[in-house]
């Protein structure tokens, strides 16, 4: 077996999941907007039935035909969903609703008969309904849009509040109050005609600003929380990526999820396979064609390997070291390795790599494998140890002696007994190698196949 050819460091990928956060984040916007729209009109039929129902006819009728026409309108900025004018239509359509609003506090009357001063309509519930409005605004996600309905909000309800001062003579207030005033006196002041309490209006726009400026904050945070989530999620992927190069992917992903990898000693079968003649193979090539050819090997033979239920521990030179059942349980490993084993020899008769026809010498040994991490505090491998796995080294090495292609060790041959005749293996007895009255059983050569 040759010398190890140094492998270059891989280099981190560039950090896509930025852009992959903003645009799903995006989309949430998107269909946060239509279930505000849809979420909208749904809230103004339940109005409109609301007042239908409990007010007395016919001054229900206007309010219930307001509530319809906006529900039908406000389902307009569908169309711009996807559009050009989408984000520009989603701020004229919050806009739109408290200018709504606002209008109805200053023009829409408290009865038909005209009678009830417009002020009083601060008795009725409709200035609520700004807040009915920032709580959809919610729903799409942005902040920017939460604050801007927010502002709508409070310059709606200082609009309408000033157009209903204009119109008024005087305006009365609790400051009219007397200081401990009775009960006769309170009720004067509060059903005066005149009557707006200018200080309770600025509070309740304090109030909208306040409760805007919580849940723009709120949904802020809630979409820096995805994006640090996503951060996280993307630098776990991109370790495991990286640590996929160095270690067995299933390998990786236990360190990842769990930052360590518990020593374990099972019973497994180890599959050593070498490169015949590397060594004279590679004088023959350039550094960049040599690497070629060992990364397009072993790419090609991982995959096999993996398909049948096994890793690639390590890479030793032009060598590959694979093991079955360790660190991860899987049924039947000793036939898997088998079945693997003739895989990797019909890879390197089927296909060229760099140009070059390789042979492959291959051993196989069932046996009690020790596995974990080794190394220093800054610098740990995975690997697997035992006398298992020098048995699988030492028959790949007799392959040389007996001019054959895989041998394996009678304990796979017994644990594989259906796979091994299946595959075309010879039990073939071999006292003198002094593997303690080992049973061997081998391929056939390539050319004898």
């Amino acid at each position: 077996m040759s010398e190890p050819t140094p492998v270059p460091v891989p280099t981190l990928p560039a950090d896509e999941g930025a852009a992959g956060v903003e645009a799903a984040l995006a989309d949430a916007e998107r269909k946060g907007f239509r279930l505000a729209v849809i979420g909208r009109t749904c809230a103004l039929v339940a109005l409109a039935a609301f007042y239908i129902a409990a007010f007395p006819w016919p001054n229900n009728i206007a309010m219930a035909a307001l509530f319809l026409a906006a529900a039908a309108v406000g389902l307009v900025p569908l169309a711009l969903v996807g559009g050009r004018f989408e984000r520009s239509g989603r701020f004229a359509f919050f806009a739109f609703d408290m200018a709504a609003i606002s209008a109805m506090l200053a023009f829409a009357p408290l009865s038909s008969s005209d009678e009830i001063p417009q002020n009083f309509i601060f008795f009725s519930s409709r200035h609520h309904y700004y807040y009915v409005v920032v709580a959809l605004s919610v729903l799409t996600l942005s902040p920017a849009l939460v604050l801007w309905t927010g502002f709508c909000a409070v310059a709606g309800l200082a609009g309408a509040v000033t157009w209903i001062v204009s119109g008024m003579d005087r305006v009365a207030s609790f400051g009219d109050l007397p200081r401990g005033p009775s009960r006769e006196q309170f009720l004067a002041v509060v059903f005066d005609a005149d009557f707006l309490a200018i200080a309770v209006r600025v509070n309740e726009g304090l109030v909208i600003a306040l409760s805007t400026g919580i849940a723009a904050l709120a949904v802020h945070r809630a979409r820096n929380v995805v994006r640090a989530h996503a951060a996280a999620e993307e630098r776990r992927n991109r370790v495991q990526q990286l640590l996929g190069r160095y270690v067995p992917a299933q390998v990786a992903q236990q360190l990842v999820d769990t930052g360590q990898l518990a020593p374990q000693l099972r019973q497994a079968t180890i599959l050593f396979a070498d490169i015949e003649g590397f060594t004279r193979l590679s004088e023959q090539l350039t550094a960049a064609q040599v690497i070629g050819l060992l990364n397009g090997f072993f790419g090609a033979a991982a995959t096999l390997v993996e398909a049948r239920g096994g890793i690639v521990v390590n890479h030793v030179g032009d060598a590959l070291i694979a093991a079955f059942n360790a660190p991860l349980s899987i049924e039947d490993h000793a036939a898997r390795a088998v079945d693997a084993g003739r895989d990797l020899q019909a890879l390197v008769s089927g296909r060229d790599f760099e140009g070059h026809r390789l042979r492959l010498r291959i051993g196989i040994a069932t046996g009690p494998v020790a596995a974990g991490t080794v190394g220093g505090a800054t610098s740990q491998t995975y690997t697997v140890y035992g006398d298992t796995v020098n048995l699988a080294q030492r028959l790949e090495r007799l392959n040389k002696e007996l001019e054959t292609d895989c041998l394996i060790c009678g304990t796979t041959y017994e644990a594989a007994r259906s796979a091994c005749r299946r595959r075309g293996f010879l039990p073939w007895a071999a006292p003198r190698v002094g593997f303690n009255r080992l049973t061997l059983a081998l391929f056939p050569t390539t050319q004898e196949t």
